[in-house]
């Protein structure tokens, strides 16, 4: 218990203690969102965000304005206002004055490295906001600004626009943003999930060029998004490129990734190298294997082939990923 009785009921919701759904723990949610903690506001809109309470938008939009007025002593770390946007991208809100308020604010704060822009979440999801309540060629045009932004947060948030949007115009802009590249992995491997979905032909034959990247990550995150996206034609892809890499923590994430396909074909693969002569890439097909779930006879037909191989070691990664 503390001195503050909001963020005590807070806790109690948090823990489960008390149902979001009555009159009374939506009073205190209301109240939470006028803290005068950001950190509390934060928190409440999270728990807004997760339990889809479109009854509270207004207070949530309430809320942001009130936060934008002296920011930096009412909103350190911009955690209030982004965490109000997310809420309202969940519940669908078309406010769309809080989203073309928010997709270009900045809020710069000292920081030990420096500066930071407190707000650089805040623009990539306002972005996403924006996605099934403006017109898409606004969502473009914020995004072309927002791709090029200083913060990787921005560019990512950026990116899963343009991959909600999922529509065919965004593919150019995809490709010029990935062909300029980016320092962040992870930025990357969102443009090109987005892609994917926006031009699902053309899409895979440009993506699949980054596997052969000399960046580790930058091949992982292009293996993710395609095994993620699951189009036809993805496991070959991923089976050539697992052939061509040498770098044993890239061929992991390769089997990872083909494991996503949870097809007929990327079983039986990961099923074929699980082999005695190498038992670390074995390894890394029972863990592959595991993100099929528990689909049919496929636990049975692992723990068979691990048995085969006779190896201890195989046998306790086994165990720890199918029977924990």
């Amino acid at each position: 218990m503390t001195d503050d009785p909001i963020a005590d009921r807070l806790r109690s919701f948090a823990l489960g203690g008390e149902p979001l759904t009555t009159d009374d723990a939506q009073k205190v949610l209301r109240a939470a969102l006028s803290h005068a903690s950001n950190r509390i506001v934060q928190k409440a809109a999270d728990m807004i965000a997760e339990a889809e309470i479109a009854s509270l938008t207004a207070d949530l939009v309430k809320a942001y304005w009130r936060l934008k007025r002296n920011p930096l002593k009412k909103d350190p770390g911009c955690l209030g206002k982004t965490a109000i946007v997310k809420a309202l991208v969940q519940v669908e809100l078309a406010d769309m004055e809080v989203f073309h308020d928010g997709i270009t604010y900045t809020q710069i704060e000292p920081h030990w490295k420096g500066e930071i822009d407190a707000a650089a979440e805040l623009r990539g999801v306002c972005a996403i906001g924006l996605v099934h309540f403006a017109p898409a060629m606004q969502v473009l045009n914020h995004c072309a600004v927002l791709l090029s932004d200083e913060w990787p947060e921005t560019r990512l948030g950026a990116a899963q626009a343009l991959g909600a949007l999922g529509q065919i115009e965004a593919a150019p802009l995809l490709r010029l943003k990935l062909l300029t590249g980016d320092n962040q992995a992870e930025v990357h491997g969102e443009c090109c999930s987005a892609l994917l979905k926006a031009d699902r032909e053309e899409g895979l034959a440009f993506v699949q060029e980054f596997l052969t990247s000399h960046d580790a990550d930058t091949c992982v995150q292009t293996a993710l998004a395609l095994g993620e996206s699951r189009l036809p034609g993805t496991f070959e892809i991923l089976r050539n490129a697992w052939g061509r890499r040498a770098e044993l923590n890239v061929r992991e994430s390769l089997l990872l990734c083909i494991g996503l396909l949870r097809t007929t074909e990327s079983q039986e693969f990961l099923l074929s190298v699980i082999d005695k002569r190498d038992i670390r890439t074995a390894a890394d097909a029972v863990k592959a294997l595991r993100l099929n779930g528990p689909m049919g006879d496929l636990r049975e037909r692992t723990e068979a082939a691990v048995d085969a191989t006779e190896s201890d070691a195989l046998l306790r990664v086994f165990r720890e990923e199918w029977l924990n």
